[in-house]
C-alpha cells in the first residue's frame, strides 16, 4: 500500500508498515506549530487553581494548512500533538506501531495506517 503522509513536524519520522515494511517521512518545507493557551476551568479543594489547555494556530499556520490542502489533496498532513489539537480532523498525529511503543525516538517506528485526531 502507497501513503501520502506530508510531515510538518522538525524531524523525520519513522513507519513501519503491517507487513514489516519500514520507510521515513522527511519534513516537509511547512513546519506548523501552534500556541497553548490557558482558559479557566475553576478551584481545585485545596485553592489550586484549575485551567484547560487549548491549542491555537496562527494565522501563518492555518494559510500554510489551507495550501498544502490544496496543494496534496487527500494526502495525511501528520504534525504534533499540539498542532493536531489546533487544527482538528485537518492535522494528524501518530501512533507507535506494535511492539515500539516504549522505545527511544530514534529506534520508534509508527503506524501509516493509524492516526491520533482531535
Amino acid at each position: 500500500m502507497t501513503y501520502n503522509i506530508i510531515n510538518v513536524t522538525s524531524h523525520v519520522l519513522n513507519f513501519r508498515a503491517n507487513d514489516g515494511t519500514e520507510f521515513e517521512v522527511l519534513p516537509s518545507s511547512v513546519l506548523i506549530n501552534a500556541t497553548a493557551v490557558d482558559e479557566p476551568a475553576g478551584l481545585h479543594s485545596s485553592g489550586a487553581e484549575l485551567v484547560r489547555v487549548r491549542f491555537v494556530a496562527n494565522r501563518d499556520a492555518i494559510e500554510a494548512i489551507n495550501r498544502l490542502e490544496s496543494q496534496n489533496p487527500g494526502a495525511i498532513i501528520v504534525g504534533s500533538m499540539f498542532a493536531a489539537q489546533a487544527f482538528p480532523g485537518r492535522v494528524f498525529a501518530v501512533i507507535a506501531a506494535p511492539g515500539f511503543e516504549r522505545r527511544p525516538s530514534a529506534e520508534k517506528r509508527m503506524r501509516p495506517d493509524k492516526f491520533t485526531t482531535f
